[in-house]
């Protein structure tokens, strides 16, 4: 068990390593002089990370698996805690899909988005922590989660959406 856990927090901090130092896979010829601000960048994206947000919070607790999948690129990777990558918008809606027909009852839900942070023109990683509760049979609550880092990445029409999201 114990060299399970160091195998997944190596391909952890690989993965976010990557994530952070590569730009998630998105290569730029060189940018003009006039580029824009990092406070622009991330002041456009925001209405987008904060409505996708809040609509998280309802949705996990309804298993709205459209209203979950729909902040996601089609080509968008998802890493769970179990460090299994769910690839594209369909898989992730069927991931979520599952997860509601497990029947767990989620009694509430929140994220705290604890920073951001432009990483070009069109990126913006943004970090923090992610819960749900979860209501037994019998009453009893239990507290899930922990912490994530998406990548959100601004197309052309100037909507964002998300092209990484690792769940730790």
């Amino acid at each position: 068990m114990a060299q399970k856990k160091i195998v997944y927090r190596c391909f952890v901090a690989t993965l976010v390593t990557f994530m952070l130092a590569g730009g998630a896979g998105v290569t730029r010829a060189a940018e003009p002089a006039a580029v824009e601000s990092s406070t622009s960048v991330i002041g456009a994206a925001s209405p987008f990370i904060d409505r996708a947000n809040k609509e998280w919070e309802v949705a996990i607790q309804t298993g709205d698996a459209d209203a979950l999948s729909r902040p996601y690129r089609e080509d968008a990777v998802f890493i769970g805690p179990d460090a299994n990558p769910v690839r594209g918008r369909a898989a992730i809606r069927a991931m979520y899909a599952a997860r509601a027909a497990a029947k767990k009852r989620i009694a509430a839900a929140s994220i705290q988005s604890e920073g951001r942070i432009a990483a070009g023109p069109d990126d913006v990683y943004e970090w923090g922590s992610g819960w749900i509760f979860v209501q037994s049979a019998d009453g009893t609550r239990s507290k899930l989660g922990g912490r994530f880092l998406t990548v959100w990445h601004r197309q052309a029409d100037g909507t964002w959406v998300i092209i990484r999201n690792l769940a730790f």
